[in-house]
């Protein structure tokens, strides 16, 4: 089974809300809010729920930080953000428009989840858009009931959605296996940073790769939380050096619990 192949993709760091990321995180909910679910609701629709006029970066970030909020950034610029309270409820979760399809969604539901596990809630609820329906029903949302609040006396429709947190872990075990010497080196030199990264990922339980009798054979032995936690690894791996450096590596692994 062949994992980890390198794409475009950029690196996307998950790290906590602070008071720096107001305007940055209201920024990208208006953007998101006006551009990327335009194709989903009319304009009345948009203006309703955006309310720029009646922001102020005060409120936003005292609201954004009751919600236990997190940020992620490509390349040190603020890409998307989203939350989840004490009760495992998801208020927000928006990318840039720019960021769009680079992972950023996926990085953020995959710590929201890790928090909640780690919090031991037993689910996970939102209201999701239409645009942002599909997202989350890839992991692991069903729809428990379409509603039609209402915005500054427009009505929307969105989705009350729900995912139960069972004990879910992912686990993987096979081996990195070298044809030359030069691979064998490869992996040496790219094998400290890649392990410290993985082990600092939300919802990594586990992560070694031993080296073998064999010095051309490493063991790999993963196990994550859940599923989001490991295709969120999965996606960063195959951008960072160690991804790029030994994507032609061979790669004999299994993997329970997806």
């Amino acid at each position: 089974m062949e994992l980890n192949k390198s794409t475009n993709t950029q690196a996307v760091v998950i790290r906590s809300y602070s008071h720096a990321d107001a305007a940055d995180t209201l920024a990208i909910f208006l953007a998101a809010v006006t551009e990327t679910v335009a194709a989903d609701y009319s304009p009345e629709q948009i203006q309703a729920w955006a309310r720029p006029e009646t922001r102020d970066l005060p409120t936003w970030h005292a609201s954004m930080q009751e919600r236990n909020s997190y940020v992620a950034t490509v390349d040190g610029a603020p890409a998307g953000f989203s939350d989840v309270n004490s009760a495992g409820y998801i208020d927000m979760l928006f990318v840039a428009p720019r960021y769009q399809r680079q992972g950023v969604a996926r990085q953020l539901i995959a710590r929201v989840e890790t928090h909640a596990r780690t919090a031991q809630l037993t689910e996970l609820t939102a209201d999701v858009s239409i645009t942002a329906r599909p997202f989350f029903e890839r992991h692991g949302f069903t729809v428990e009931v379409e509603q039609y609040p209402v915005r500054g006396g427009v009505p929307l429709t969105n989705y009350k959605m729900k995912k139960t947190l069972r004990d879910s872990a992912v686990r993987l075990s096979g081996q990195l296996v070298c044809h030359t010497q030069d691979q064998a080196d490869t992996v040496r030199d790219h094998l400290p940073l890649h392990l410290a990264l993985t082990r600092a990922e939300p919802g990594c339980r586990s992560f070694n790769v031993t080296a073998t009798s064999d010095p051309l054979v490493w063991q790999v032995e993963e196990c994550f939380e859940h599923a989001v936690a490991f295709e969120a690894h999965q996606e960063r791996v195959a951008s960072s050096e160690w991804g790029q450096a030994t994507s032609g590596i061979e790669r004999c692994y299994s993997v329970i619990g997806l």
